[in-house]
């Protein structure tokens, strides 16, 4: 085992960490997005759907306008932000995996028989702790997957069932299932 093994294991963990969190971002903006579609949408049904004293046909177009001109503001805000989150995630991880590469190169330039054996002992104490940080960071990554397919799953649940029930009401049936 030797310092590169560690400085390797501590790059993969960095790196799927970063993943992790950049999937879990993206289900996060999926989930707003569809909120905030289905806000749109039963808005504009609700409104269409029914005769609201003193409302014309005038004032609900623009009742309707000005909701979907407020989601869309929202909707590009949360792209924005989250593409700025993205952006600083990748830069944290980046200057990280630089970091741990340089005290990695600096390990190696040890030539001194004391220093290498020093380092070989912490590189043998240290990897198999290294070895768990890669399966749990792996495992991190295979849920913020799972969660963020189950964003886009419940995403076309809705486009397919238009309406015919609440997503609040799915959801708590497919946790009883």
């Amino acid at each position: 085992m030797t310092t590169q093994d560690i400085s390797n294991a501590a790059i993969h963990v960095v790196g799927q960490y970063n993943d992790a969190a950049k999937t879990l971002v993206g289900a996060y903006r999926a989930g707003v997005h569809r909120v905030l579609n289905g806000a749109s949408a039963r808005t504009a049904q609700f409104l269409d759907g029914r005769q609201v004293p003193l409302v014309t046909e005038g004032i609900k177009a623009r009742l309707i306008e000005t909701q979907e001109k407020a989601h869309g503001f929202l909707a590009n805000r949360l792209d924005i932000d989250t593409s700025r989150v993205v952006n600083l995630m990748d830069r944290v991880a980046t200057g990280t995996t630089g970091g741990i590469e340089s005290v990695a190169k600096l390990a190696a330039r040890v030539e001194s028989p004391l220093g290498t054996t020093v380092l070989n002992k912490i590189s043998d104490i240290q990897m198999p702790v290294a070895k768990i940080s890669m399966k749990l960071a792996d495992k991190v990554v295979a849920g913020a997957k799972k969660i963020e397919e189950r964003v886009a799953g419940a995403q076309d649940e809705v486009a397919a069932e238009e309406g015919e029930a609440k997503p609040a009401r799915r959801v708590r049936a497919r946790k009883a299932a």
